[in-house]
């Protein structure tokens, strides 16, 4: 029974439920210039939603753990084209939860 798992394994691929299929905030704000600060990003959900379009955020500080996987990013909300709390930079939810993007 193992053998026959090693077997099929190397032969066919992965399903998708198992591939990584994007990144958190932080390793997205990792590759990006000045670690991200200045940029717009958005959580795929938001992408995925018609009703979130002109909804983002603009990251104004981030502080990256050595891993550049984990950390803490402020930054404005913008949520359907409104600016949220007034244009104060508010800590972004969800960094780990999401799947992010540059806007």
């Amino acid at each position: 029974m193992n053998v026959a798992r090693q077997v099929l394994s190397t032969i066919t691929p992965k399903p998708s439920v198992f591939s990584k299929g994007g990144h958190n905030l932080y390793e997205t704000l990792s590759v990006l210039p000045n670690y991200g600060v200045g940029s717009r990003v958005v959580p795929n959900k938001f992408l995925n939603n018609p009703t979130l379009n002109d909804s983002y955020y603009e990251v104004t500080k981030v502080h990256l753990k050595p891993g550049l996987a984990h950390g803490r990013a402020w930054g404005v909300q913008v949520l359907k084209g409104r600016t949220m709390a007034d244009g104060k930079p508010v800590e972004i939810r969800g960094g780990l939860k999401f799947k992010w993007t540059q806007a």
